[in-house]
């Protein structure tokens, strides 16, 4: 791990997870796939950890939820035996079991008393005992310096008094180990038990090729933290600026009077020119997805982000930039990354062209402009090493004459 990986994650990789968009332990659970793990300092961790708590709060109050409505709508079957008959034999459902002489037969049994709502009660007194001692056993929790479209601490303590109030709602219970019949309430309300009982053993880290551990690490993608990097950027650019940034469904937007801008990540655009691939239906996944994308402005603003150093990545990010231009007619297309290596080996006139852009930006303050069909082009050099302001000049420089 170089440098400049060490001071991106320390710098956004606290808001990884919620920049991936994992809002629950389902997603959280499947991310669990690193293998080698990394150090990062203790605010970061403890404010993944923090969210780790939310969201095991968030699907425990869920799980009882579902568990209550189970509780007063659902019947199911349960098998009993007996020697004696009390009212009409169902055959069809009947079956005599020999050489006891007793009969095996099927009978609804009321969801109100079942034992699963007793485990779900262990379960909840426990989540909930558990969230408060991790929670207030966190060192570097303070939101000061949160943004506000990263800082959950009011939908935890809101969701952390729901579930005060709902764990009331079943017996005290005892403990059983988790069974592949239990209701999907409970096996999630098992997960979340399981994750906040083992909380400090999560770390998080990478994953590499031919590399086994049975540790908890949750794989953090570097060009992924180099785009959200970009997208926090641009975020605090346009705060400064005056707008409001707002979350909502998980969507981003910026709100300054009746301006809205909503910010895209990795996905197609409704203006792209693709309108047809042979005979086929769905043509969605032939378009191009920009990293981030500024939309709703007259004509949308894109960033492609490359994390490399790699001279024949940057060149495909360079080509790949100015095919945007035809497929979205964007008022500004930028590259954005990190810096080539000195000392690399060009394999073709393109990388070798790369390079001379490269030393160009360099030399015209890390922002080189140049127009490629008709549109304006930005490659920029945002480099984590550097200060936050001083990269933000860059993002001033490319978005101040558009917002």
């Amino acid at each position: 791990m170089t440098k400049r990986d060490i001071e991106l994650l320390n710098r956004v990789g606290k808001y990884y997870l919620q920049y991936k968009g994992v809002v629950d332990i389902e997603k959280l659970l499947s991310l669990f796939e690193g293998t080698t793990e990394l150090l990062v300092n203790d605010y970061t961790l403890s404010y993944i950890y923090f969210y780790i708590i939310y969201l095991v709060t968030k699907d425990a109050v869920r799980s009882a939820r579902e568990a209550l409505k189970d509780r007063l709508t659902y019947k199911e079957f349960s098998v009993e035996y007996s020697q004696e008959l009390f009212g009409e034999l169902d055959v069809t459902r009947t079956i005599a079991v020999y050489p006891m002489n007793m009969l095996a037969y099927y009978n609804f049994a009321e969801g109100l008393n079942a034992p699963e709502y007793s485990i779900l009660g262990y379960l909840l007194r426990r989540i909930y005992h558990l969230v408060k001692e991790k929670h207030e056993s966190l060192k570097y929790e303070s939101s000061n310096d949160i943004p506000k479209y990263f800082n959950f601490r009011e939908d935890f303590k809101k969701k952390y008094e729901e579930l005060s109030d709902l764990k009331e709602k079943f017996p005290e219970g005892y403990y059983r180990e988790p069974s592949y019949t239990d209701p999907e309430w409970l096996i999630r309300a098992y997960k979340a038990y399981f994750l906040i009982k083992g909380l400090e053993s999560i770390k998080v880290g990478t994953k590499e090729k031919g590399v086994v551990t049975d540790k908890k690490i949750i794989k953090f993608l570097f060009w992924k933290l180099y785009e959200l990097y970009v997208f926090y950027l641009v975020m605090k650019y346009l705060k400064r600026k005056g707008y409001e940034i707002i979350r909502k469904d998980g969507e981003f937007f910026a709100k300054k009077g009746d301006k809205l801008i909503r910010l895209v990540f990795n996905t197609s655009l409704t203006t792209s020119s693709l309108r047809k691939v042979d005979n086929t239906e769905n043509i969605d996944k032939y378009k191009g997805r920009p990293d981030i994308s500024l939309d709703k402005l007259p004509k949308p603003i894109i960033f492609e982000c490359k994390y490399s150093p790699s001279v024949s990545y940057i060149t495909m990010g360079r080509f790949k930039v100015m095919a945007y231009t035809y497929e979205y007619d964007p008022e500004v297309a930028v590259l954005v990354y990190p810096g080539l290596k000195e000392s690399q080996v060009d394999y073709d006139a393109e990388d070798s062209a790369t390079r001379e852009l490269d030393q160009m930006v360099k030399e015209k303050g890390f922002l080189l402009d140049f127009y490629y069909n008709s549109h304006l082009i930005y490659m920029a050099i945002i480099d984590p090493l550097r200060e936050d302001r001083e990269n933000l000049r860059i993002i001033d420089k490319i978005l101040g004459k558009i917002i």
